[in-house]
């Protein structure tokens, strides 16, 4: 009894691990390849009925309408992505034309600040004051030197990204108007086979899966603006709103979030002389960690049955195995693991049931 159970252990981990080594390799070298398709499924599955009525009502080809439906999602993120980039240069063009205020605001608190620890400590003011600055001078210099040209250098690959956002998703789109022409056909053909609905329901589950972290990161990032927009406007910071919705979109962005504006932003307080502002930054930096901490559990963690600690860990795993991408494909691949673990444990009970019977 012992060693069946072993033996049964046994394959559980074997089994494990061709399943973690067939999704890895999923997802490192057939995702480039089929995901335009796989998204375009999905989005032809679930508004196949809807597309079917209004073929049936209008008379209007399916092709014709998931094409329009897309096209119009596609048009709509693209000006809404086109509209915040706008935003950010400016601010960015604005924040670089008070680059010269800022430097000098910059000296002036650190002498001051040297000054009150030769008062107050009998300290060496001015060594000091010197030794800061010129490791910051340094600093000025190595970025000039070693990042700025290495922006410049990735400028050819930030255009192929581009491109290759562009090519996929005309891809998709082509994928979406030919499966909605012959969805129907396609789903009678595959009717029956086992290993086809198989995939279908882990693809579903999945795909559902996504749909509930982009819901829950849209609401985090409506509450998360909406408490720094209200707080910043409130406490009289120029141009608070504007921050404030910039914050909560950086929220979304793992291991980033809202403390590359509100720190800084903090510290540019600080260097006014607006200290309280610089205390409220801070108060607010650790009041939208908090939210953030008490809700994604709630939204992401608790409706797909993964801890969160799970999910933050295979965010960080999939960076590591998959580069930049990793921050998506590390979850869905976490999510694609447990899923085929509960189909093949399910499709095992009924088995294990019946030799019992007998």
């Amino acid at each position: 009894m012992e060693k069946d159970r072993a033996l049964a252990k046994r394959k559980e981990y074997i089994q494990l691990g061709w399943i973690v080594a067939g999704v890895y390799i999923g997802f490192k070298y057939l995702s480039p390849l089929v995901t335009p398709f796989l998204f375009a499924f999905a989005f032809v599955s679930a508004l196949h009925p809807m597309l079917e009525r209004f073929h049936k009502r209008y008379h209007i080809k399916k092709g014709f309408l998931a094409a329009g439906i897309l096209l119009l999602v596609c048009f709509t993120a693209g000006v809404g992505l086109w509209s915040f980039g706008a935003f950010l240069f400016h601010r960015m063009g604005e924040l670089f034309g008070k680059i010269d205020l800022f430097e000098e605001k910059f000296y002036l608190f650190v002498g001051n600040c040297c000054e009150g620890m030769e008062q107050k400590f009998g300290m060496d003011g001015d060594g000091i004051e010197q030794f800061v600055l010129e490791r910051v001078n340094i600093f000025i210099e190595n970025f000039q030197v070693q990042v700025v040209p290495k922006i410049m250098n990735e400028s050819v690959n930030y255009v192929k990204n581009i491109v290759g956002v562009i090519s996929f998703l005309a891809i998709m789109i082509i994928a979406a108007v030919l499966l909605a022409k012959d969805y129907h056909e396609i789903m009678e053909g595959v009717h029956g086979r086992e290993e086809v609905l198989w995939v279908l329901e882990i693809g579903k589950k999945i795909f559902r899966h996504i749909g509930t972290f982009i819901r829950a990161q849209f609401i985090i990032l409506v509450i998360i603006s909406g408490i720094c927009s209200t707080v910043l406007f409130l406490a009289g910071m120029e141009g608070g709103i504007a921050i404030g919705l910039f914050t909560g979109f950086m929220d979304m962005l793992p291991f980033i979030g809202t403390g590359l504006v509100l720190m800084p932003l903090a510290f540019w307080q600080i260097l006014n002389g607006y200290y309280t502002k610089a205390v409220i930054c801070v108060i607010l930096y650790v009041v939208c960690a908090v939210t953030r901490e008490l809700l994604e559990p709630k939204l992401i963690g608790e409706r797909m049955g993964i801890f969160p600690v799970a999910i933050l860990f295979s965010v960080y795993a999939g960076m590591k195995l998959f580069g930049i991408f990793g921050i998506v494909k590390g979850p869905l691949a976490l999510i694609a693991i447990c899923e085929i673990l509960r189909v093949l444990r399910s499709d095992k009970e009924p088995e294990e049931k019946g030799a019992v019977g007998i």
